[in-house]
């Protein structure tokens, strides 16, 4: 059953306020791969990472509806790496749509006001050109959601989310002063409302439970420009470091260890890998990993 179908027959049969979790398994993939490609171009580097990774058709059916969540949350130019670069963001498009998709949409509950964010980071203007729906967080298309965690349980996620056929997590690679990192687990912080300061008591543990408590089917880490220091809002292009690296997989945990790894972290000392491995969801160890390295 798709997960917006899904949905649909939850609001039917039951008159609570709660949606229960759509997966019913571990958000693992089994046989994960991880693609990594170093390049000039991070519209090239991403295609080719979609490519070793079986093809868009793998994943995204004809007709699907897309969510492609990106990290729109700061009012920063490409430049300074605060946000997903747009160049990475157009090649999915592309081959989202190549692949069949009946629509797509790109969202995030921004941390700036969303007028300013998704203006200045480039996104909205070439999403909108590209013929995807553009959205933003609308507080009253709030719904409660059971993420079935240790710390998480029911907390507060937007119905766009949970309205679509597969979902696209695609987060930029950066320094967090509370968490660490930033990446693919992480960046599923922009799916929920409510008071999200109050998780980050136990912060890693809560990243690990959003995460696993939703499905992502495939998660691109844009590593072009990656955030060593001031994270997660930067602003100086002296704390920016180019790496020139885009990451494919399946697989949200072991994209974001071997991400970590790109930055220059062991990803057993980053809490929510730690606690996502604890969680059965991959492998911590990269020398475990279905690492695959390509150049473009």
């Amino acid at each position: 059953m798709k997960r917006r179908d899904f949905l649909k027959t939850s609001i039917l049969v039951s008159s609570s306020i709660y949606f229960p979790s759509i997966i019913n398994s571990k958000n693992v993939s089994k046989n994960s791969l991880v693609v990594k490609v170093h390049g000039d171009s991070p519209y090239n580097i991403t295609k080719r990472a979609i490519k070793e990774l079986g093809g868009m058709q793998k994943i995204i059916s004809k007709q699907d509806i897309v969510m492609i969540k990106p990290n729109i949350a700061w009012n920063r130019t490409v430049e300074q790496a605060a946000d997903t670069n747009p160049l990475v963001l157009k090649a999915i498009i592309e081959e989202v749509f190549n692949a069949g998709a009946k629509k797509i949409i790109i969202m995030d509950n921004t941390c700036h006001k969303p007028e300013e964010t998704y203006k200045r980071s480039g996104i909205e203007e070439m999403a909108k050109k590209m013929g995807v729906e553009v959205r933003y967080a609308d507080n009253n298309r709030l719904v409660a959601y059971d993420f079935k965690g240790e710390r998480v349980k029911r907390w507060p996620v937007f119905k766009d989310f949970l309205e679509v056929d597969k979902f696209i997590n695609v987060p930029v690679l950066k320094h967090h002063g509370s968490a660490e990192l930033t990446i693919g687990m992480k960046n599923l912080f922009g799916i929920i409302g409510g008071r999200r300061g109050k998780l980050h008591r136990d912060l890693g543990m809560c990243i690990a439970d959003i995460a696993h408590g939703f499905k992502t089917h495939l998660t691109i880490v844009d590593s072009f420009r990656i955030l060593k220091r001031n994270g997660p809002v930067g602003g100086r292009i002296s704390d920016v470091e180019l790496k020139k690296t885009v990451l494919a997989s399946t697989n949200i945990m072991e994209a974001d260890v071997i991400a970590a790894d790109v930055f220059g972290k062991k990803p057993e000392e980053i809490p929510f890998i730690k606690f996502a491995y604890e969680k059965k969801m991959g492998n911590i160890d990269i020398s475990k990993i279905n690492l695959k390295n390509f150049a473009a």
